[in-house]
This record gives C-alpha cells, structure tokens and sequence, in this order.
C-alpha cells in the first residue's frame, strides 16, 4: 500500500554536494523541498580519499550559503599556483592567484565529506527543519509528470509512497535515474582511459601548487592537499592501469616520479609514500537537454566531463546557483509549478556547460598525438599562453572560476 506525502515545492533526487547544496540553498529561501538519495550522505573517510576541486568561484558560492567558513576549517589544500606542461617540452604555463586581482587563491582541493557534512548540519538547523526533509535511503520508483506539477513515487524501507512536489531536480550522478526515466538522452563518448586516484607524499611537499603534466596517454594531475601531500588523478589506457596498479608501491612512486620528470621532482623532492589506489572510467555524458516539463538535471547527472581541468563539482554548483537564482525572481515566485521555469534553467545553463567541456576536450585531443611536429606546435603553443597576458589573464579567470557567477542574485 502506498502513502501519501505531503506536496512540496522541490524534489530533489541525490543528496550529494550538488543536491543537498541545492536543498540548503531553497531551503534558506523559504521552499519547502524534499530530498531524496538511495543512501545515507557519504561523511566518512574513505582511502583513497573522495576529492574534489573547487575554484575561488564555487568558495564564494558556499560562503553566500553560509558553510565555507566549516568547509575550509575541516582542512582544504590551497591552490595559489598551477605548472601545466609537457615533459619533454621547453613551454609551459605558469599561473598565479597573485596575478587574478581580488582572487584569495585559484582553487581548493577538499575531502567530498568536509563540503557536505557542514551542508548537513545548517540543513538540520532548527529554522530550517520546517523547510526540508531528508528521505534516505529513499529509492525512487517512477515519476510521473501531470498538469499541476510531478508525483514521484519511491520506497521508504519496506513501504511505498508518492511524494508530490512541484518540481523536480535529478542530482542523482552520470546514471542519474530521474534522467533516464523522463526519457532525456545523452551525447558524448568513452575516452578508453581511466582514472588512477592516490595520495602521495613528496620529501619537500607541495608549496600550494598544483602540476598538470600533459602526457601522450593522458593527462596527470597533482593537486595540494592540506596535509601537504598530493592527490594523484592520472588518465592511463586500461591495460596501463591494470599493470600500474599490479606494482608494489616503492616500484609504482618510482613510475610517478619518472613520469612527471625533473620538471616537478626538482621542486617535490623525491616521491616517498603512496596510499591506497583506485581507478574510475572517464568518459564525456551531456544531457540533450536539462530540463522535461517539470523536471531540471543537474550535476553529473546533466553533465559529466572528463577531470582534466578540475571543473566538474564547479560545474554543477553552477548549475545550483543559477538554478536558486531563477527561483528567487518574482515571477517564479509567483507559480513554481510554471514549466517556464525550468525551460529557463536549461536555456542558462546550456552555454557554459558546452563551454567547459569543448575546452576541456579540445585540450585533450591536442596533447594525444605524439607526432613531432605537433609537439612543438604545443610547445610554442604553451609559450604563446606564457607570455601573452590576455591569454593567460582569460585561462587565469577560467581556472578561478569567478566569471561565472557574476550577476546572480547570492
């Protein structure tokens, strides 16, 4: 037998960074929201450690929200600096938050559960408890769009019930099942690559700087954590990793370091000690559209692109925000059951999401090829962004991801 629940204004399906950010945000607002994710918030350390990068513009978004100040104190590795280079390759270029006027740092790199567990604890604020409720585990049957707004029918433990709600939000990841159902289709590809995730331990630490070294099979990443070690993302062909991942540690930090080259161990020091690894697919989903009536998709579940540049979370924490910028107008205000709503989010967040990932595979496609002609042309390519300063000025604004955000109603 299925209950009812009572109606809300939002449904929010995935209580992850972007949909519990999301339910905060519309919570403060004065909506009544509903959210919903098939398990309990992920707010225990794991090995290898859950990170994520955040730019200066996703720092600022969190602190309108009012969690930031938690956020940097439960421990963040500061980006003030970015290498990006070919080895091999005389050209680089060489960014600085010193050189971005106003900018704290270019980014963040975070424990997912540092940014969630203070998102959590401001949603069960007793001034917003009338505002939200938490339904996890909650797993999602079937929705179900109708001329007064979406009735989602889940399963709460043994029981079933249908929750109405106005709108919908799908925040559920890249197999979001809010998108499947709704019948939205996807675009993109399988780049045959995986993601190799460790944290590592240099003898001299970071120095809040992070690498990008530019490889043949991929691009590797070392990102500044707050213990100054490095989180390691390095994009390698299946079967590389399955032979990387087969080496004892001392062999495979031997690996690393010759791989990034004395470009970066001169400044490291020697690679010392490795936690656990792990490896993901990498892949590029795009929603055909973001939006279906009365329901909107954000996040992974509206985009997945590849992590090369780190701008996946500050992707979908724009998605968040121009979303509550939509709801906070009057007219939205006025009928939040309006489709127009949710025809406008898809409208606003089409272009910069095309934008981050056209960038982001441009950038690899450019650097795949080894033919030598090409590797020069990106070497004098990487000299040209060094030494023009309206190239590196806009790759300086992209990385700190403060543009974007201008405008709306925080």
């Amino acid at each position: 037998m299925s209950q009812q629940i009572n109606t809300y204004d939002v449904a929010i399906v995935g209580a992850g960074v972007i949909g519990s950010a999301l339910a905060l945000h519309l919570a403060q607002s004065g909506y009544k929201v509903a959210l919903l994710d098939l398990h309990q918030p992920a707010l225990h350390a794991t090995n290898p450690e859950r990170v994520i990068a955040l730019s200066e513009g996703s720092a600022r978004y969190l602190n309108a929200l009012g969690v930031w100040k938690e956020v940097i104190q439960s421990g963040a590795g500061i980006i003030q600096a970015i290498d990006a280079f070919e080895p091999g390759q005389s050209g680089r270029v060489e960014m600085s938050s010193q050189a971005l006027e106003a900018a704290q740092a270019l980014g963040y790199v975070l424990e997912t559960r540092h940014v969630l567990a203070p998102i959590y604890q401001r949603l069960q604020q007793v001034s917003l408890q009338d505002n939200v409720d938490i339904f996890c585990p909650a797993s999602c049957l079937a929705v179900k769009q109708h001329e007064t707004g979406v009735s989602l029918r889940v399963k709460l433990g043994n029981d079933e019930a249908t929750i109405q709600t106005k709108l919908l939000a799908g925040a559920d990841g890249t197999n979001s099942f809010i998108r499947q159902t709704i019948g939205v289709q996807t675009f993109g590809w399988d780049h045959n690559r995986v993601g190799i995730v460790a944290s590592v331990a240099t003898e001299h630490g970071h120095s809040e700087t992070a690498y990008e070294c530019f490889k043949e099979e991929g691009p590797l990443a070392l990102l500044p954590l707050a213990d100054g070690r490095f989180s390691l993302v390095w994009s390698v062909a299946p079967q590389h990793a399955m032979s990387l991942l087969a080496l004892d540690d001392v062999s495979f930090l031997k690996t690393l370091e010759q791989e990034v080259g004395l470009d970066v161990s001169n400044k490291t020091g020697a690679f010392t000690s490795l936690g656990a690894r792990e490896m993901f697919p990498l892949e590029l989903c795009i929603a055909k559209s973001f939006a279906k009536g009365r329901v909107m998709l954000l996040g992974n579940a509206a985009h997945t692109i590849h992590p090369i540049a780190g701008q996946g979370m500050n992707l979908g924490l724009r998605d968040v925000a121009v979303l509550a910028d939509i709801l906070s107008q009057d007219w939205a205000k006025k009928d939040v059951s309006q489709p127009l709503i949710a025809q406008t989010y898809a409208e606003r967040r089409r272009l910069d999401t095309l934008a981050v990932a056209g960038f982001t595979e441009a950038v690899l496609e450019t650097f795949s090829p080894s033919v030598p002609l090409l590797r020069w042309l990106r070497g004098q390519g990487l000299k040209m962004t060094q030494t023009t300063p309206f190239l590196k000025q806009t790759l300086l604004k992209q990385a700190a991801g403060m543009g974007q955000l201008k405008g709306l109603n925080l």
